[in-house]
C-alpha cells in the first residue's frame, strides 16, 4: 500500500521506536562497529524523514516508504532527499564526508518503522526522547562526558527561567539536551539567543543536528575547549562569543580527577586554578599555581566568566565538591563573591545507568551580596528511574501503584515538586520545610557546608521533638569527648601485603555485621605485624567499632569481645573513658543503632572522590538517651544480655559444626 502525506499519523512516544532501530543496527549492520556512527546514521535517517514530510504535498505519496509508484530502488529514493538535506543544511552537513552508508535491508527495517508516522508533527519532546534513545549508548563518559537526562536539565532550565530576550548558553553542551529544554520551556525564546561549545567535534555535530532537525538550526554551536584562554579561540567563535556576554548559563562540565587539566597556562587564567591557603577561617588565594585541577572546578568559575553582571548559572558537579575539606576553597571563593541561589541533591541514580556519581545542582547569581540572604536546598530522592535507567512509579504502602486522573502512573521523580517549591520560595509566600524545598540563610551555614542532606530539616525537627519533649536527655558525641566520658580513634592501613601472613585477626568495614565482628580468615595477619600496631590502637574488650568511612556501611557497629584484633583506618574505636551515671558502652552501642542516630549519620555522610566518609562530623551526632536512671540502666542492661547471648550462640554453632 502507499502512503501518501495526509496518510501519515502524529506519534506520541517514540523512544522505543528509536531504541529498537538503534538495536537493530548495532546487531545487524556489518561495517559500523563505533556508536558514533551508529548514531550519525540514525541521525541522518531522521533528518531525512522529517525533510520529506516538510517537502511532500498532502495528496502526494512520500518518498520514505517501501513501497514507491516510481519504482526507484528505496536507497536511491532516500539517497536523493539526503542530497537535498545536504544542500539546505551545508552549514552542518558536509557535501562530501556525510555519506548515508546504510544497505537496502538493515534501510528497509528502518523505514518499515517510521513510514506511518508524522514525525514533523509529533511533539518536540517525543522527537528530543527519540533522540536520547538513540545518543544515550555513545556517551559513555571516558572523556567525564555524561548525557544529562531531560528532567535534570528541564529542572534547570526552569529555576533560571530564561526570559525571550536573553542570551543562553552552555559551554559543554555535548548533545545540546540543555538547549532543547530551554526551548521546550519557553517557545518564544529565539533560538538566535542559544549558543554552545564543545571540544568533541562529533557532539558538536550532532548537537547542531539535534538542533535542528527541532527547527532550531540557528542556534550558535562551536567546536573549541571552553578552558582555553578565549584569544586562542578561532576568530569564528570569538565572533560571536565574549566573556560576560550572556544571561543564563545551563551545563553539565566533563569531570573527574583522571582527565584533570594540567597546562599551566590554562591555570593561571583562574582564580581556582591556584593554590588557596586556610587562615582563621579565610581562605586567600596565593600566586603558586596547582599541578592539576579537575575540569568541572575551572568550569565553575569559566561559566560565571560568561555571565553578565547580574546573569545566573545552573551547573552540574559531583556532591562531593560541597562539602570536603579539601574543596572547601572553592565554595568559600563562591559565596565571598557571587549569590548563592539554590542547592539541589541528586538521587546517586539520576545518571545511572551509565554512572553512579551522586551529584548536585547548583545555581548562582553573578552578584555579590555583603549581607545575609536566603538559599534554598533541596534532596531528590526519587529522580523518575532506578539504578538500571528504568522508569519508576509512585507506589502506596501497600505497593500499589498511584494512578493520576487519567488513571495513568505517576512516575516517582522528586524534581516537579522541588520546582515548585522553588518558585513558592522566590514568590516570598509560605514554603512547608520538608527534604523537597527548604531555606537556610547564609550565616546559618556550618563550615561553608552546601550539601542539602546535612541540614535536611526532617531529621532536625525530630531531635528537636525530642529535645521539647520530657523524660529524654540529648547529648552529642562531641559534648562527650569534650567531658572526658568518651575517646575516639581512628585504626590503621597495614597493606594487602599482611594479608593471610598469621591468625590474628584484621577487621574491615565488611567484617562488621549485625553488631558482631566476622572476620574474614584470608586477611588474619602475623604476630609481628599485631605487635606494630597493639599499643597505638589499644584494643580492649568492650569497645565499640563504627564504620566511618565506605559507600554502604557507614553507621554499621560492633563491640569487641576479643582484644587481640587490629583496625582499619576506615573504622573509628569508642570508648567510655570514665565512668558516669550518664552513659555506659552497652547503653552507647543501643543508641547508635536508635533510628534518630542512624538518620543523622546518613545526613551526615558526605561522597569524597568514589567513597563516602562520616570523617570527624561523627562527633556532630546527637544521642537521644533517657533522662531516667533506672530506664538507662534497664536499656543497658537488657542489651548487654543480647550481646553476650549472641556471642554464645556464635560459639555454640562454631563448636557444632567443628570437625568430629
Amino acid at each position: 500500500m502507499v502512503i501518501s502525506r495526509r496518510d501519515l499519523k502524529i506519534p506520541i512516544d517514540l523512544k522505543k521506536v528509536f531504541a529498537d532501530i538503534r538495536n537493530h543496527l548495532a546487531g545487524n549492520f556489518k561495517g559500523i562497529t563505533q556508536d558514533n556512527t551508529l548514531v550519525e546514521q540514525v541521525l541522518f535517517l531522521l533528518f531525512c524523514k522529517i525533510q520529506d514530510e516538510q517537502e511532500t504535498a498532502p495528496n502526494e505519496p512520500v518518498r520514505f516508504q517501501i513501497e514507491h509508484p516510481d519504482n526507484q530502488a528505496l536507497v536511491t529514493r532516500i539517497n536523493d532527499i539526503f542530497l537535498e538535506l545536504k544542500a539546505k543544511f551545508n552549514t552542518i552537513l558536509d557535501a562530501s564526508t556525510d555519506q548515508l552508508i546504510i544497505d537496502e535491508r538493515n534501510l528497509r527495517v528502518i523505514v518499515l518503522q517510521l513510514q506511518t508516522f508524522a514525525i514533523s508533527e509529533a511533539p518536540r519532546d517525543a522527537i528530543g526522547d527519540a533522540i536520547e534513545q538513540i545518543l544515550l549508548p555513545s556517551l559513555r563518559g571516558s572523556q567525564g562526558q555524561f548525557f544529562t537526562p531531560k528532567n535534570i536539565s528541564l529542572t534547570m532550565a526552569q529555576i533560571l527561567n530564561p526570559l525571550e530576550s536573553e542570551l543562553v548558553i552552555d559551554p559543554a553542551c555535548g548533545a545540546g539536551g540543555f538547549l532543547t529544554s530551554t526551548m521546550s520551556l519557553n517557545k518564544e525564546i529565539n533560538n538566535h539567543n542559544l549558543y554552545g561549545i564543545d571540544k568533541d567535534e562529533f557532539l558538536v555535530k550532532i548537537s547542531k543536528l539535534h538542533l535542528a532537525l527541532l527547527n532550531y538550526s540557528n542556534a550558535k554551536i562551536f567546536c573549541e575547549n571552553s578552558l582555553e584562554t578565549p584569544e586562542n579561540w578561532s576568530n569564528r567563535t570569538q565572533a560571536h562569543i565574549k566573556l560576560k556576554m550572556f544571561d543564563v548559563v545551563l551545563t553539565n562540565p566533563p569531570f573527574g580527577a583522571k582527565i584533570s587539566i594540567t597546562e599551566q597556562a590554562i591555570l593561571d587564567k583562574y582564580e581556582l586554578g591556584h593554590k588557596w591557603n586556610s587562615t582563621d577561617d579565610l581562605w586567600i588565594k596565593n600566586s603558586q599555581l596547582r599541578e592539576r585541577q579537575p575540569p568541572q572546578i575551572l568550569f565553575i568559575e569559566r561559566s560565571l566568566q560568561l555571565l553578565k553582571p547580574g546573569g545566573r548559572m545552573a551547573i552540574v558537579l559531583p556532591e562531593g565538591i560541597f562539602g570536603n575539606t579539601s574543596d572547601r576553597y572553592i565554595i568559600s571563593y563562591l559565596l565571598e563573591n557571587y549569590t548563592i541561589l539554590a542547592v539541589i541533591s541528586c538521587s546517586p541514580v539520576a545518571f545511572a545507568p551509565h554512572t553512579h556519581i551522586k551529584t548536585s545542582l547548583l545555581f548562582i547569581e553573578k552578584t555579590k551580596q555583603y549581607n545575609n540572604y536566603s538559599i534554598f536546598f533541596a534532596v531528590a530522592k526519587e529522580v523518575g528511574h532506578d539504578k538500571n535507567g528504568r522508569e519508576i512509579y509512585r507506589s502506596d504502602e501497600f505497593g500499589n501503584h498511584i494512578l493520576d486522573q487519567n488513571r495513568e502512573k505517576i512516575i516517582a521523580d522528586d524534581l516537579p515538586i522541588i520546582v515548585r517549591n522553588y518558585q513558592i520560595f522566590k514568590k516570598g509566600n509560605g514554603l512547608d520545610y520538608s527534604s523537597l524545598g527548604f531555606i537556610l540563610h547564609r550565616d546559618d551555614l556550618v563550615n561553608n557546608i552546601l550539601i542539602p542532606a546535612y541540614y535536611d530539616p526532617s531529621v532536625h525537627k525530630r531531635l528537636q521533638t525530642y529535645n521539647n519533649k520530657l523524660g529524654f536527655t540529648l547529648i552529642s558525641l562531641g559534648e562527650l569527648v569534650q567531658n572526658n566520658i568518651l575517646s575516639i580513634t581512628r585504626g590503621h592501613e597495614i597493606g594487602a601485603k599482611a594479608y593471610g601472613t598469621g591468625t590474628i585477626p584484621f577487621v574491615r568495614t565488611s567484617d562488621i555485621i549485625n553488631l558482631e565482628i566476622d572476620v574474614d580468615p584470608l586477611k588474619q595477619v602475623s604476630t609481628d605485624i599485631y605487635n606494630k600496631y597493639k599499643e597505638k590502637q589499644d584494643i580492649r574488650v568492650e569497645d565499640i567499632l563504627i564504620v566511618n568511612d565506605g559507600t554502604f556501611l557507614i553507621g554499621r557497629t560492633a563491640m569487641i569481645t576479643d582484644e587481640q584484633i587490629i583496625i582499619q583506618s576506615h573504622l573509628n574505636k569508642l570508648r567510655i573513658t570514665t565512668e558516669n551515671s550518664l552513659l555506659d558502652q552497652y547503653l552507647l552501642l543501643w543508641s547508635l543503632n536508635t533510628d534518630i542516630v542512624q538518620e543523622q549519620i546518613k545526613a551526615k555522610t558526605f561522597i569524597q572522590a568514589t567513597i563516602s566518609t562520616l570523617g570527624d562530623r561523627l562527633k556532630e551526632v546527637v544521642l537521644v538517651l533517657p533522662s531516667d536512671p533506672n530506664e538507662r540502666k534497664k536499656i543497658s542492661t537488657e542489651f548487654r544480655t543480647i550481646i553476650e547471648q549472641k556471642q554464645k550462640l556464635k560459639n555454640r554453632f562454631k563448636l557444632l559444626i567443628k570437625d568430629i
